[in-house]
């Protein structure tokens, strides 16, 4: 049998440094799309404009972190237990289909109100990129917040924290430093606080403490993946506020 090892360091550092910095590009390319918007799209489907295949391209992304977390763990002889992973699969894809109750329970409420009120047009145009628009948007948007909840959780607070700790790290310290990626993780919105008014800095590096503190006293995921999901979807419900 073989022996549970430490992570590489090199490794380590390869996920917190180089996953938000290859989000960080990510999301300067659909900024400014320009590869993205010279696609002919209708030769793809009529319902997918570049809003759309961003949504696409960052479920993909989350989905290769996921792989690629997946591969470490199993260079290092760590199971997904060892991260925090303790559901079967009989459970976790319990867990995903009442999420996926909830969130489309919540997106049919959403839809029945917009289509029994007036919309502010003004108000529409105002709503932050976050908040899903349109009824597509919408539903794709609960496909990335399932994934988004999962993986971020996966990598920022199970594999960060755990990996840290593995090397010897003090526990209060690896929550710090894992903080510090995962708000990175969330491209050029967190960039841009910086040098603005640190809104967004401020409320992914807060969610970071918070998530890596529940999961020191949890130590399982799946606390800290509920609530992730819960924050996600709550944006959109920021659309109700068109209405007049």
């Amino acid at each position: 049998m073989k022996t549970k090892t430490s992570i590489q360091l090199s490794k380590i550092l390869g996920v917190l440094i180089g996953f938000p910095i290859i989000a960080t590009l990510i999301s300067i390319l659909l900024s400014s799309q320009p590869v993205i918007s010279g696609i002919d799209l209708k030769s793809l489907n009529s319902f997918l404009d570049a809003y759309y295949l961003n949504y696409i391209l960052i479920i993909s992304w989350y989905l290769l972190q996921l792989y690629i977390i997946s591969r470490i763990l199993k260079d290092s002889n760590w199971s997904w237990s060892d991260i925090g992973i303790a559901l079967s699969k009989k459970k976790m894809i319990y867990s995903i289909m009442g999420y996926l109750i909830i969130a489309f329970g919540l997106l049919i409420f959403i839809e029945m109100a917009l289509a029994k009120s007036t919309i502010n047009v003004e108000k529409l145009n105002s709503i932050p990129s976050f908040s899903p628009k349109t009824t597509t948007a919408r539903v794709i948007f609960v496909f990335l917040a399932l994934v988004a909840g999962i993986v971020e959780e996966i990598v920022y607070r199970g594999f960060a924290i755990k990996s840290l700790m593995s090397r010897k790290v003090n526990k209060w310290l690896a929550v710090l430093i894992a903080s510090i990626p995962f708000i990175f993780q969330h491209g050029m919105r967190a960039i841009d606080s910086i040098t603005g008014n640190g809104i967004w800095f401020g409320w992914y590096f807060a969610w970071g403490i918070i998530f890596g503190i529940i999961f020191l006293f949890s130590k399982k995921l799946y606390i800290n993946i509920i609530i992730h999901w819960l924050v996600i979807l709550s944006a959109m419900v920021g659309i109700l506020q068109v209405i007049e």
